[in-house]
């Protein structure tokens, strides 16, 4: 008994607190750290691995060293010093270059070091690619399915990064089929296997149809099975697309995709579901990509033709309650700040909300996450709504335009933007299809008629009070996008419904 309470007490004083951790060898400065990680006490995990480090000799094992660094560079990464943590990683990389060949002919040993080398180089890409440092983070993705050719999660990441960041849509391709080829062959278990699989892998088919749709669209494609044959690449696009709804039912991207794909005429809108999903993993690079690299100007252009309704700027009144439909980072929302009294935000997206809130903090009076329809019936009688490219994820305006007929007070305003089919697709329709009234487009956003949504306003008692086109708003692929808005007006004398 004696004996049993001198071991712990013994144990208290090697790894508790007043703990003289110079004495201690690198693999109990290892578990310390792990231990202190684990509490969420950074600083001493942080200090305890750099004693750990220097306390290294000939006698620690490989792994040991490695795993030293790399939960350095862990701990740094989670304090948010970036630096710090690629250097730590760095320094496992390197070690192991440096020492693997000292384990001799323990395959084994070796096998593993290496992949814990292969660990540390997708923990650095990581941290390049939330950093914005893309070439070194694919760089890193690439160094780690190479010290690891079974792990998949690198090389998945390294299709996002070249797709996503830097336009490399083919490079993109080969990543995801390799990925995809990893978790799917049964000769070997991947690397930290997933835990739901058949999601997995429908993300990386979507991203796979998305990468041949965006990047190789009126080209051939040569089948991965046998390289001497050709398709359209489109037609690979569809297939990707439809194995990935084969692998998740809910993938609600890919069915969109999809029916942008097939020019499913039965799609009358994109699902919220869709645009929840879409804007919640754009929203921290939403504005820098659609303003900064696709010169985006829809919303400045929506207010100055706005202004015209009423002979300029300084005639335009104030509105008592001003809602900005998908009001986004508040791009829109900053154009009409002074004509609003108060003015209201609603998008599906909570994180595009936030990141308005960071870049924009005092522009709403109230902003929520919400279903436009609902937010119109709601907040009766509104006064002016704004709508900036927020309706694209419409095909069928009518549901939309019955809930601002039912939310706008009797001579309320109606400001708002929507995409435009290219003019040869617009003389191409016209003559093929006289009534069109709008298309899905292969962007996944729909693209609406003038004289469908002139018709759509007249049924809902609106007129249309101006009208101008919005060539190259935006810009895609290095051509510009044809767009339109509308300023409609509600009827002064419309009975409420």
């Amino acid at each position: 008994m004696l004996s049993q309470i001198f071991c712990v007490v013994l144990l208290f004083f090697a790894f508790g607190e007043g703990i003289n951790e110079q004495s201690l060898s690198s693999t109990e400065l290892l578990e310390l750290g792990d231990k202190a990680f684990g509490t969420n006490d950074v600083e001493s995990a942080i200090r305890q691995y750099h004693i750990g480090i220097e306390s290294l000799s000939d006698e620690i094992p490989l792994q040991v060293a490695l795993s030293l660094y790399i939960h350095l560079g862990s701990a740094q990464s989670h304090l948010g010093d970036n630096e710090k943590a690629v250097a730590a990683y760095r320094r496992a990389i390197l070690f192991h270059s440096d020492t693997v060949d000292s384990i001799g002919d323990d395959e084994d040993a070796k096998r593993d070091a290496t992949n814990q080398a292969a660990q540390a180089a997708y923990y650095l890409g990581m941290v390049h690619q939330n950093t914005n440092n893309f070439e070194q983070s694919a760089d890193a993705y690439a160094l780690a399915n190479s010290l690891d050719p079974l792990h998949w999660a690198s090389v998945a990441n390294l299709g996002a990064v070249l797709q996503d960041d830097m336009n490399e849509h083919a490079d993109a391709l080969s990543a995801y089929n390799k990925a995809y080829e990893i978790l799917t062959q049964n000769n070997a278990q991947p690397t930290d296997p997933p835990e739901d699989l058949k999601a997995v892998l429908s993300q990386i088919q979507y991203r796979t149809g998305l990468a041949i749709s965006s990047g190789m669209a009126g080209r051939k494609c040569a089948l991965q099975d046998d390289p001497t044959k050709s398709v359209p690449c489109e037609e690979m696009a569809k297939h990707a697309l439809s194995l990935a709804i084969q692998y998740d039912s809910s993938n609600e991207k890919a069915k969109h995709m999809l029916a942008s794909l097939t020019a499913d005429g039965t799609m009358s809108r994109a699902t919220n579901e869709y645009v929840t999903e879409l804007f919640n993993g754009y929203a921290k690079k939403f504005e820098q990509s659609l303003v900064g690299e696709l010169g985006y100007n829809g919303f400045e252009r929506l207010r100055r033709g706005f202004d015209q309704v009423f002979g300029g700027s300084d005639k335009v009144p104030i509105f008592d309650l001003v809602v900005d439909a998908g009001s986004g980072t508040g791009l829109a929302g900053e154009q009409f700040r002074n004509v609003s009294k108060a003015l209201v935000g609603v998008d599906l997206s909570e994180s595009i909300i936030e990141e308005g809130k960071t870049l924009r903090p005092d522009l709403y009076d109230e902003v929520y996450v919400g279903d436009v329809i609902e937010t119109f019936r709601e907040r009766k009688p509104i006064d002016l709504i704004i709508a900036s490219d927020s309706y694209i994820y419409f095909g069928d305006l009518d549901p939309v335009f019955q809930a601002m007929r039912e939310g706008l007070g009797d001579g309320g305003y109606v400001a708002l933007s929507l995409e435009n089919v290219s003019t040869m697709s617009e003389t191409s329709l016209n003559s093929a299809k006289p009534d069109w009234r709008w298309q899905l487009t292969p962007s996944g956003r729909f693209a609406h008629r003038k004289q469908y949504v002139e018709a759509i306003a007249e049924q809902h008692a609106m007129e249309v009070v101006r009208y101008e086109t919005l060539d190259a708003f935006r810009y895609e692929k290095g051509e510009g996008v044809r767009g339109h808005h509308f300023v409609l007006r509600k009827a002064a004398q419309e009975k409420e419904l």
